[in-house]
């Protein structure tokens, strides 16, 4: 739950810190905000290919958030729409959707693509991380146990989000166990974050 909370901030970050550059209160060079949360999502980044069946394609089971959807080698970007524009863009031979001029849209797990004479598209993704596991092996004897890091799955953040995974942890712990004490001093720690971000 940390981890994809701290994913989730990532973009939300992004998003605020390309608001700030476009006014000018940030700066491009070693404090480029932006570039830094980017690099946070990208970790997560990759592609697949999408095989369609009479336009249909099943989206990837790890899918966390859509990046862009291309065919022809990524030539050509396939243009996300919302299913209900769907009759609108039809309807028009202007807005048709061609081969050259591709549109899709997604309902549940899947992903629909006009025209419907594509079989192959690539989708670039950002995936939602594995859910860290620490796996340990049992000895011989009552309450023998052994760390087993080839069983194990760690977590994927960025390496400067240590610091942050381990406050909001403990602010998920103290909710849980209700410690006041650890709970106010997660949060403190968070505040004086974003305070010293804003500043």
């Amino acid at each position: 739950m940390a981890q994809l909370d701290l994913l989730e901030k990532a973009f939300l970050d992004y998003n605020r810190y390309l608001t700030r550059k476009e006014t000018g209160s940030i700066n491009d060079e070693y404090a480029n905000l932006a570039k830094l949360a980017k690099e946070k999502i990208d970790i997560f980044s990759t592609s697949s290919t999408l095989n369609f069946i009479d336009g249909v394609a099943l989206i990837p089971n790890n899918l966390y958030k859509c990046i862009m959807v291309s065919t022809g080698s990524r030539a050509i970007e396939v243009e996300e729409i919302q299913k209900s524009d769907l009759p609108i863009i039809t309807s028009s031979k202007l807005t048709a959707p061609n081969v050259s001029y591709p549109i899709y849209y997604k309902q549940a797990s899947s992903v629909y693509i006009l025209p419907s004479t594509i079989t192959t598209a690539t989708i670039d993704y950002v995936y939602k991380p594995n859910d860290p596991l620490w796996a340990f092996t049992t000895g011989s004897t009552y309450g023998d146990m052994q760390y087993s890091s080839a069983n194990s799955i760690n977590f994927s953040l960025h390496d400067s989000e240590e610091v942050n995974l381990i406050a909001k942890i403990l602010l998920l712990a103290g909710v849980t166990i209700k410690d006041p004490n650890v709970v106010q001093i997660a949060k403190q720690e968070e505040v004086q974050k974003i305070n010293q971000e804003n500043s």
